[in-house]
């Protein structure tokens, strides 16, 4: 998640209102997808179609990220790879599992809007990009829908992964959660235990560890503006990612306020995410295999 967010959180009772109506479309939408593909040709352009649909006015179709990489929406799809990261590997990866299709969450060519030519003065970006081409690959961005997409998309699918329970409040990227006045260092061991399935060997907390928190609180992937979420939505802890995070402003805030403050890697936030993405296209298109290829922690911890 790349972008900047500004969204308010609304009151709990329009958000629990709302939770029943979303839960039911969600559940009715990928069976009568499914019935409606059964005996139809893929194409590219049908997945690319199915995404779109489950805009719900929080994408600007005219300045966006969802769009194809490499190929187009006429491609006929044999098998669709879904990935946080389209790196070579998975790329690779996605080939040897008999997959033509790869919906990717973050860009390809290592910029936002995949739109820096300066890149390529770099080999390891002309050789990606000669594979792609060789290949025959055909990459579509799943970002902008699924950042806000409720119930299963990234933000909502982070809290699950981290079994905070329901929200008390929230909309768009950011969720407010209940504490339970549990001490902020006690909130971060449970949160390590729950990102170690995904290779991250630790979470990194700054502030006071034995703070009482009643309202903690997340955002979607880069985007986690601490500030934001004290003033706001009134948190007395945030998780955040290491790239949404500053340490020499954000850090130095948390410190001098005793203000706790948990950082996980950007894309174990997101890759929850990311599975729940494939098991839902799984259902919406039965006629091509679909495959999540897990893609963990970036980084490995070294200790001397």
């Amino acid at each position: 998640m790349d972008n900047q967010g500004n969204d308010k959180g609304i009151n709990r009772r329009q958000f629990i209102s709302a939770a029943p109506v979303a839960a039911a479309v969600l559940a009715a939408a990928p069976a009568a997808m499914a019935q409606a593909n059964t005996d139809k040709t893929l194409t590219a352009g049908d997945v690319q179609k199915y995404l779109r649909s489950l805009d719900g006015g929080w994408v600007n179709w005219e300045k966006t990220v969802d769009n194809f990489k490499s190929g187009g929406p006429e491609a006929l799809v044999k098998g669709i790879a879904v990935a946080w990261m389209s790196y070579t590997w998975a790329l690779k990866k996605a080939l040897e599992l008999g997959c033509n299709m790869f919906v990717t969450h973050e860009p390809t060519y290592f910029n936002h809007w995949d739109n820096d030519k300066d890149i390529f003065r770099f080999e390891t970006a002309r050789r990606k990009k000669e594979f792609i081409e060789q290949s025959g690959i055909t990459i579509l961005r799943c970002h902008d829908v699924w950042d806000q997409y409720r119930d299963i998309g990234i933000p909502m699918s982070w809290a699950r992964q981290l079994e905070l329970g329901e929200p008390l409040e929230g909309k768009g990227y950011f969720y407010v959660y209940d504490g339970k006045g549990q001490k902020a260092g006690d909130l971060a061991r449970k949160i390590a235990a729950r990102v170690a399935a995904f290779g991250q060997p630790g979470v990194q907390l700054i502030g006071p560890e034995d703070k009482p928190v009643h309202r903690v609180v997340i955002g979607t992937g880069a985007i986690t503006p601490m500030l934001q979420f004290i003033e706001e939505l009134k948190a007395d802890m945030a998780i955040c990612t290491d790239d949404g995070f500053t340490y020499w402003r954000d850090g130095a805030f948390a410190i001098d306020s005793s203000f706790p403050v948990a950082l996980v890697n950007h894309p174990v936030s997101e890759e929850n995410g990311m599975k729940l993405l494939a098991e839902n296209l799984r259902k919406v298109f039965p006629q091509v295999p679909v495959h999540h290829i897990p893609e963990r922690c970036m980084y490995k911890i070294f200790t001397a």
